[in-house]
């Protein structure tokens, strides 16, 4: 069911639902170290933070893009970072409608791929929402230089019950 939502950009003032939603994907965020991360992307012309909000519910999803220039592409390519929708509003479009307005987002810049990494753990699920909605899955894997991870706080390791959970 498409539930009635409002799509428009991050401002500062979203920060605390953004936060909460970082959670929901069970990453530790903490509104202080989440903030210049924001700033950063909002003054960034090449980047989108997309807010899904409904009335009276508030903020209900958030979806995050970023681009680089591709040489082998012979253009732009666009990442989904971030998609999350609500425990309480999921199954009802939301995350469906923020994907349409990263799409249309993608397009209308003329990016040349839009590309949704998936962590395995959470491929199992998300491989048939993705696929209904035009993304196939690609031939690669992503290699990580671990060390700068090593300098943040550490990130939650994904299990197959928190998995089921994230929309």
């Amino acid at each position: 069911m498409i539930t009635p939502l409002t799509i428009r950009r991050a401002a500062p003032d979203d920060l605390v639902p953004v936060t909460a939603l970082l959670r929901e994907l069970g990453y530790p965020a903490e509104a202080e170290r989440v903030a210049p991360t924001l700033r950063q992307l909002l003054d960034d012309p090449g980047a989108s933070v997309l807010i899904a909000t409904e009335d009276g519910r508030g903020v209900v999803g958030l979806l995050s893009l970023s681009c680089r220039p591709v040489l082998r592409l012979q253009g732009i390519a666009g990442t989904i970072e971030e998609l999350v929708v609500r425990r309480d509003a999921r199954s009802r479009g939301v995350g469906d409608r923020l994907l349409q307005h990263a799409k249309g987002i993608a397009a209308g810049r003329g990016w040349i791929r839009l590309e949704i990494p998936v962590a395995r753990l959470r491929d199992a699920n998300r491989n048939v929402f993705f696929a209904d909605r035009g993304f196939g899955p690609a031939d690669s894997v992503i290699y990580r230089w671990a060390r700068l991870e090593g300098s943040h706080p550490a990130l939650p390791a994904l299990t197959h019950a928190r998995h089921r959970e994230i929309a």
